[in-house]
């Protein structure tokens, strides 16, 4: 039994007659009248007395219609409930961040999606990237803003800025003696083998960017010297502006956390350029996410390109 069938039984109480009912769904009398005969006999009660005068509702009949009339009204509730999300005239979207990157990335972003889309409630969770990945794994997030590497295999992502990581020099450091500039380009360069035997500065184990480090330290054959570990990257800039080592920063952090003329930035060279890459991350495909989630991830996509590179 399902929606037609309930509306062909109701038509059929309403009209009196299986004509007239049939006349006001334009379908045959013999089709209607099948579907009232299954119908009966999946409840096992007859719902009307053929009469010659007519059809007479039997007790089964007004429990039926009372019912139905609910269920009915529920299919139209449903329906203009669907019609309002798929319009995006409300919803909840809940999002996930990476500690630090929700106040960098979301403000432009959620602006720009709360201008097009002003009823939909919007949830943010703060938190590691790993506990993110485990959070939209189980479904307890609609969509995440991440550091990449992915750890869970089966989580899907879309990078969305690739953020290149700088030399940081303190500005009293030797090392600012080896500096070069290439035809064109603004902005020093710094030959990673000069670093070798330097004193650095790097997150602790934990974090994500500390792969990156560990990118460069693998480039440097152990010829280094770990000074200080951090859990975050603002103490890092703060760190090498003290002069109490060498790091790699990225460069939206050098913008930011901004120690004036104390660090001089370099780029490195690009076959050995690293970069800090941000991700969207999801579950399942992209196209069974809700129409919210799909939106926010198109203007992430799009936004991207809003944070530029150069410090």
């Amino acid at each position: 039994m399902n929606k037609a069938d309930l509306e062909k039984v109701v038509a059929i109480a309403e009209e009196g007659s299986m004509a007239k009912a049939a006349q006001k769904l334009y379908i045959s009398q013999p089709a209607l009248s099948k579907c009232l005969t299954k119908v009966e006999e999946e409840l096992g009660e007859v719902l009307f007395i053929r009469r010659p005068s007519g059809l007479t509702p039997t007790y089964a009949s007004e429990c039926f219609l009372k019912k139905a009339y609910q269920i009915l009204r529920l299919y139209d509730e449903l329906a203009i409930e669907f019609c309002e999300l798929n319009k995006m005239r409300r919803g909840v979207l809940n999002v996930g961040a990476a500690e630090r990157m929700g106040a960098l990335v979301l403000p432009k972003v959620l602006g720009i999606f709360h201008s097009r889309y002003p009823n939909i409630t919007i949830n943010i969770v703060e938190g590691n990237s790993y506990s993110l990945e485990e959070d939209v794994a189980r479904g307890a997030l609609d969509m995440a803003i991440i550091l990449l590497p992915v750890k869970n295999p089966n989580i899907q992502y879309r990078i969305f800025h690739r953020d290149p990581y700088y030399i940081a020099v303190p500005q009293e450091h030797p090392l600012n003696q080896k500096a070069y500039y290439k035809e064109g380009d603004p902005m020093p360069y710094l030959d990673i083998k000069e670093l070798r035997g330097a004193t650095v500065i790097v997150t602790t184990p934990r974090k994500k960017s500390r792969q990156i480090f560990n990118l460069l330290l693998d480039q440097l054959c152990g010829e280094y010297k770990i000074a200080l570990e951090t859990n975050n990257l603002e103490t890092v800039v703060r760190f090498v502006a003290h002069n109490l080592g060498i790091s790699v920063i990225p460069s939206i952090f050098a913008r930011i956390y901004s120690e004036g003329e104390r660090i001089n930035y370099y780029q490195m060279e690009p076959e050995v350029r690293l970069f800090h890459e941000w991700a969207v991350i999801y579950n399942d495909q992209l196209e069974n996410l809700t129409r919210p989630s799909r939106e926010l991830f198109h203007i992430l996509c799009d936004e991207g390109a809003l944070f530029h590179e150069n410090p």
